[in-house]
């Protein structure tokens, strides 16, 4: 055996002792070779891989998007980043059983080869699974953007929706308004029946109005008894119109529910003017409806 195919050896060696899996893949997309990532409760046996293209084994989609990293890479000529997620069911030719089941997610590492792999120029592409990590982020993000109560945004998370909008009704000339949601009676509620009694009214309240909002629009807990819903519209009576659903359909838990009270709220709708120059005088102007609502005698709306 002459020295480079001792070396070789040796160096394919030491990559399947590596715990990550470690994929050579051509310019062409197909599968030079495949090392590493013995480990079963991190990852599947991908060596029935070698030699095919990823277009014969992964979806399309997924496929064009390894083959333009892996371009991607090769032009750069440097070392790349990126993460995404796979599941063994995306992958044919290999078996579940060999690894763990559901999505996974990974971070792989690509850079360019110096010698061609059957011909054609190549990447070295490791994949290390970072599932709990990515999990764990994720479960983390949710924390600090959702109220734990309600399942809406939290207060913090629903005013940089309310920047990002504001942006957008200055940049693009989008339509949005802001309506301010507050519960009639709440601390009667809470007096008579019972804390448990109210946080059950703060869910259905939420799941109620989702049921009444299209997926541009966002709706939060700004505390207590208050929420709000960033609505997005094109004609001119929608946020009326929404204001008019949600006060039905609030009007509609206590029967649904079954509960001891009847259960109401009052709206301040805030449209965005030309003048806003930040969220505050948007909120504002919500809040100061809201108290008119409160005036006029509850269980209604008012628009400023």
């Amino acid at each position: 055996m002459d020295k480079d195919n001792k070396e070789h050896e040796e160096y394919a060696a030491i990559i399947s002792a590596l715990p990550d899996m470690v994929f050579i893949l051509t310019e062409s997309g197909h599968y030079a070779d495949i090392l590493g990532g013995e480990d079963s409760d991190f990852y599947h046996d991908g060596s029935p891989l070698i030699g095919a293209s990823l277009f014969d084994v992964l979806p399309q989609d997924k496929a064009e998007w390894f083959l333009a990293r892996i371009r991607e890479t090769l032009e750069a000529d440097k070392l790349m980043l990126f993460e995404y997620s796979l599941a063994v069911d995306d992958v044919e030719s290999v078996d579940p059983c060999s690894g763990p089941a559901g999505c996974l997610w990974f971070e792989g590492r690509v850079n360019p080869l110096r010698s061609l792999r059957n011909g054609e120029r190549a990447v070295v592409w490791v994949a290390r699974n970072i599932t709990d990590h990515y999990n764990l982020l994720r479960e983390l993000r949710f924390q600090s953007e959702i109220d734990p109560l309600s399942g809406a945004l939290n207060r913090r998370k629903l005013f940089e929706h309310l920047k990002e909008d504001l942006y957008a009704y200055q940049r693009y000339e989008e339509n949005y308004c802001f309506l301010l949601l507050d519960i009639d009676d709440f601390k009667q509620i809470n007096d008579t029946w019972g804390h448990q009694c109210g946080d059950e009214a703060i869910q259905y309240l939420v799941s109620e109005c989702r049921s009444e909002l299209r997926y541009t629009d966002v709706i939060g807990r700004l505390g207590g008894d208050e929420f709000a819903i960033i609505h997005k519209y094109v004609s001119q009576g929608s946020p009326q119109a929404l204001a008019e659903r949600i006060m039905q359909v609030v009007r509609g838990i206590s029967a649904k529910h079954e509960l001891d009270f009847n259960l109401s709220i009052s709206i301040g709708i805030s449209v965005f003017h030309e003048s806003d120059i930040d969220v505050n005088g948007i909120y504002r102007r919500a809040d100061l409806a809201v108290y008119q609502a409160k005036d006029n005698g509850k269980n209604g709306y008012c628009m400023n």
